[in-house]
């Protein structure tokens, strides 16, 4: 990853704002795999059953419809080189703790099951309860759940794959239009 990508997706993770509703109308069931905490990719900041859980969640977040999943693209891999090589250290050490927290919230709620073991409808049904929830007791679980997904929408909108096939992509911005019609732009969001 260059400099120059760090510090555009940077930009991205603290300008983006997902709103709770989203969740319920991108979430989908599937069919669980088999947990596989392998990697060829050299970790920045998980561990590998850590960067499993952290896949699974961005692939309920944003998975595979009529196009790609949060980790086809490798969302994954960003929210881990972002977290482990661009966070000053105790951003790290928050964002471990809020981690933590999540991941005991999933066991939990699975009845000490492991949480890559649940099929897929057991899984969104948690992340939904999670992200309505006004519990003050899970307030720092649904903190970390909000975090990680505004991390995986914004860095999923901004992969070349994305932007380049399912958004507008101008790599050289024209004129500045203020307001067109969506209709203009063949009916699509232009990509960040």
């Amino acid at each position: 990853m260059t400099r120059r990508e760090i510090l555009r997706y940077t930009a991205h993770a603290t300008g983006a704002a997902v709103s709770g509703p989203l969740l319920t109308t991108i979430l989908s069931g599937c069919k669980p795999e088999e947990a596989d905490y392998s990697t060829d990719y050299p970790l920045q900041f998980f561990g590998e059953k850590d960067f499993a859980k952290v896949k699974d969640l961005i692939d309920v977040i944003l998975p595979e419809t009529d196009s790609p999943s949060a980790s086809e693209v490798n969302v994954h891999k960003m929210i881990d080189a972002m977290v482990g090589t661009v966070y000053k250290k105790e951003d790290r050490i928050v964002y471990k703790k809020g981690f933590s927290v999540l991941v005991r919230y999933l066991k939990r709620e699975a009845g000490n099951k492991e949480y890559l073991t649940l099929q897929s409808d057991e899984k969104i049904k948690m992340l939904q309860k999670l992200d309505q929830s006004d519990d003050q007791k899970l307030r720092n679980a649904r903190t970390a759940y909000l975090h990680l997904k505004q991390q995986t929408i914004a860095y999923y909108l901004s992969t070349e794959e994305i932007a380049k096939k399912y958004l507008n992509y101008l790599p050289v911005p024209g004129d500045y239009e203020a307001c067109i019609p969506i209709a203009d732009v063949g009916g699509k969001a232009w990509a960040l």
